[in-house]
């Protein structure tokens, strides 16, 4: 009795041993992944505040370069800086991608 008891009592504790590590591992990286996908959140959240900011920028820009007022090297510079912008978007943009 005794020769059959020990390996199922080994056996039984090593089946426990193994779960408790597995649940253990699965709750970590649970933890792992709600932080990475917070980050994520964080992150967009950030870029379309960016994205906001470039389109007011590019429209002040544009209102600018447009002007009667705003001198040609003035306007050439605005004109410049917007396209300068758009490829930083579209840069942005395939990055997203």
């Amino acid at each position: 009795m005794i020769r059959l008891g020990l390996p199922v009592i080994v056996l039984l504790v090593g089946t426990g041993w193994f779960a408790w590590a597995s649940y253990r591992r699965a709750a970590l990286a649970e933890r792992a992944l709600a932080e990475v996908n917070a980050e994520h959140r964080a992150l967009m959240h950030e870029v379309r505040t960016l994205e906001r900011a470039v389109a007011a920028a590019e429209q002040g820009l544009r209102t600018l370069s447009s002007h009667p007022s705003v001198p040609r090297d003035v306007a050439v510079t605005a004109d410049l800086t917007l396209a300068d912008v758009r490829r930083l978007v579209e840069r942005s943009k395939e990055l997203d991608d």
